[in-house]
């Protein structure tokens, strides 16, 4: 059983690391097409570099963690879900750290990209659908917000106070629209990223 809820553990924590690098190289791909949109990677190589990065680089964080805490027993938390230790082997560490660090840069791509889309029409004329610039980037925010996974953000203060009910709910609660922003792309508008992508070649070229 306690070999079980090992594997167990090291699954779980895989996934939800590949999960955080997978939003690590959205955030990174709506930067390249940002800033070098007519610079075209090739499929194979987006392709090559987003498997490496989705379940290679998660794949050894988690190989890493359970190799170095699970010989002396302390990989897996005591009593309650299988998840990483933190108080015997912080090895909880080997989630928190790459997690925060990915909040973190995909933080600062959003403000880059909005940034970006703020200049829009900087020292020129003013375009007839510059009223809208504003609720297009509002509506940007919403939805890169959970992608790009800063709503996990939160988790900061779960670890700080772990017994704070609120920040359990608000936390489940802003985590959800993360589900619910992917359900929203890829059934009700699929043609959403098409649409964001020609609205922002159009503004970066006026």
């Amino acid at each position: 059983r306690a070999v079980l809820i090992v594997i167990t553990t090291f699954f779980i924590h895989f996934f939800y690391l590949a999960l955080f690098f997978w939003m690590l190289i959205t955030g990174l791909l709506l930067l390249y097409r940002t800033f070098m949109f007519f610079s075209q990677m090739s499929k194979s190589s987006m392709l090559a570099i987003g498997y490496t990065v989705g379940y290679v680089a998660p794949f050894i964080i988690a190989v890493i963690t359970v190799a170095a805490t699970a010989p002396g027993s302390a990989y897996i938390r005591e009593g309650g879900p299988c998840w990483l230790n933190w108080y015997q082997s912080k090895a909880l560490l080997g989630f928190v750290i790459p997690a925060l660090i990915i909040v973190a840069i995909n933080f600062v791509i959003l403000i880059v990209v909005l940034y970006k889309m703020l200049r829009r029409g900087v020292g020129d004329i003013i375009h007839p659908d510059e009223i809208n610039t504003l609720v297009i980037i509002t509506y940007c925010l919403a939805i890169l917000t959970p992608i790009f996974g800063l709503t996990w953000g939160l988790g900061v203060g779960i670890m700080v106070d772990p017994t704070n009910k609120g920040i359990h709910i608000v936390f489940a609660l802003f985590n959800s629209l993360q589900v619910n922003t992917f359900i929203y792309l890829c059934l009700i508008r699929p043609l959403y990223f098409r649409h964001f992508s020609w609205w922002f070649l159009t503004s970066s070229c006026t």
